[in-house]
């Protein structure tokens, strides 16, 4: 079921890393209509869970809506500058920068794969080699500009995803810890775009505010919210779901392939291309077995 639900979470990752491909809004204003949009809409829904919540567990999803802020609106902007596809491909490095620390952070987990050295050593033979191999197929599409600018998105993603997993873990039932993700989380991603938007204003010319402040229209805002709400479900059941948030990470790296096909392009099955995703097979057997 999570490797299902990581599959429809790279499917609506590749929608949502090229929506602004050719519109071109502002990221920040994207990040609001993003964050705002989903937790009014869940808001309803709220009265179904309860919030007596540890103090700790609001401070996760705090922070987790200040790293969706962040990654927002990175990947909107270089989305309209550099292509959605750009920005999929760049996320590769996620998958060790997650999975790791994960381990570091649940060491118990770490400990018990070395209780089976050869297990581990293939696992790491895996997840290296596809990470290597994925990133050497995917850089001809990426410049230095557009590395250097994803960077922060890159680590935003990886500590999302932990975050993601304790909120789905921890908060009760799945849908109780969907519920929390969707209002207060994705609030708070609106509330920081929102800060980071009018400081923007605040350091541009006038002629630059006209251009900059342009809103999506309700069809374009309304789509955005649907498809980023059923992203942030499937994430949240996979990542609750599957033995260590980076193979979902892994298998959101299939979103290039998903980009190709929205954006009607000619995908050429390449040797490349082949021993990526056989890679990416052969993990998945690995650790569904687990």
């Amino acid at each position: 079921m999570w490797i299902l639900l990581s599959f429809l979470y790279a499917i609506t990752n590749a929608i949502y890393t090229t929506y602004n491909d050719k519109r071109h809004y502002n990221g920040y204003i994207l990040g609001i209509w993003r964050g705002f949009g989903i937790a009014f809409c869940i808001l309803p829904f709220a009265t179904t869970v309860t919030w007596q919540l540890s103090w700790d567990y609001w401070s996760i999803l705090i922070v987790q809506g200040i790293l969706i802020g962040i990654y927002d609106s990175h990947i909107f902007f270089a989305s309209s500058k550099y292509s959605g596809h750009a920005c999929s491909g760049f996320m590769t490095t996620s998958v060790l920068i997650t999975t790791f620390l994960w381990w570091a952070l649940e060491i118990n987990e770490f400990k018990n794969l070395l209780q089976s050295p050869h297990y581990f050593l293939t696992l790491m033979i895996l997840l290296i080699g596809y990470t290597i191999s994925f990133w050497q197929m995917m850089k001809v599409h990426i410049s230095k500009q557009a590395e250097k600018y994803l960077y922060p998105a890159v680590l935003a993603l990886a500590l999302m995803s932990i975050a993601t997993r304790y909120i789905a873990l921890r908060g009760g039932s799945t849908t109780d810890g969907i519920i929390y993700y969707l209002t207060v989380s994705c609030f708070i991603s609106g509330f920081f775009n929102s800060l980071m938007f009018i400081k923007e204003q605040h350091q541009q010319t006038i002629e630059k505010k006209d251009q900059y402040a342009r809103l999506p229209n309700l069809k374009e805002g309304s789509w955005l919210i649907l498809f980023s709400t059923i992203l942030i479900i499937a994430k949240t059941i996979a990542l609750r779901l599957a033995p260590n948030p980076g193979y979902v990470v892994a298998i959101l790296l299939t979103s290039p392939l998903f980009t190709g096909v929205i954006q009607h392009q000619n995908i050429t099955i390449t040797p490349a291309i082949l021993l990526t995703y056989s890679l990416l097979i052969a993990l998945l057997i690995l650790v569904s077995h687990c």
